[in-house]
């Protein structure tokens, strides 16, 4: 129960970009294909702006170079289209899990990866030695960009690793992402 549970909570984002242009490509053609018949019912023939690209695209060829490359930009577009809908997104939240490891009642408690960052930060700037630190976290990883004067880099590294690591498993999160640090060293 608790996988799913805990799959289902892990929203991925929604594909708008990709429906977005869709919608108006579609939204595009039918409002031409309206403007069109409407012409065509009023006036009894066929408008010119829609006769002269008609007349323009009959005349060719199918082995002509402008139809060639269309074809192959349409079935470019179409397949991008088709894999940006179809390709799941990254993870934008976490579960929390209890002090148990188990869920407790019907309530199910989730933070975004912005949070998860902004969490690591603030734990990473507690240890001494750091004078700047930034992070990104997308899930499954939380990574933290340091900047130190000490010349000791790689314990402040150790250090700030395994405090973001134990605050992480501490607050519950499932799965707890893993947590890598880079260490920048400024000139006094």
């Amino acid at each position: 129960m608790s996988t799913t549970r805990s799959r289902r909570l892990r929203r991925r984002p929604s594909r708008t970009v990709p429906a977005t242009i869709v919608a108006v490509l579609l939204l595009g053609l039918g409002a031409l294909t309206a403007v069109v018949a409407i012409s065509r019912l009023a006036t009894g023939t066929w408008p010119t702006q829609a006769t002269a690209p008609a007349s323009a695209v009959a005349g060719q060829t199918w082995g002509s170079p402008a139809v060639v490359v269309a074809a192959a930009l349409a079935v470019v577009a179409g397949v991008v289209l088709l894999l940006a809908g179809l390709k799941p997104g990254g993870h934008r939240s976490t579960q929390l899990r209890g002090p148990s490891g188990e869920l407790v009642g019907q309530t199910d408690y989730v933070i975004t990866n912005g949070a998860v960052a902004r969490l690591a930060a603030a734990q990473a700037d507690r240890v001494d030695g750091v004078d700047k630190v930034s992070a990104s976290s997308d899930g499954r990883r939380v990574r933290l960009h340091l900047t130190t004067s000490s010349e000791q880099t790689a314990q402040i590294r150790d250090r700030v690793v395994q405090r973001v690591t134990d605050t992480l498993t501490a607050a519950g999160l499932d799965p707890a992402p893993r947590v890598s640090a880079t260490v920048t060293t400024k000139d006094l």
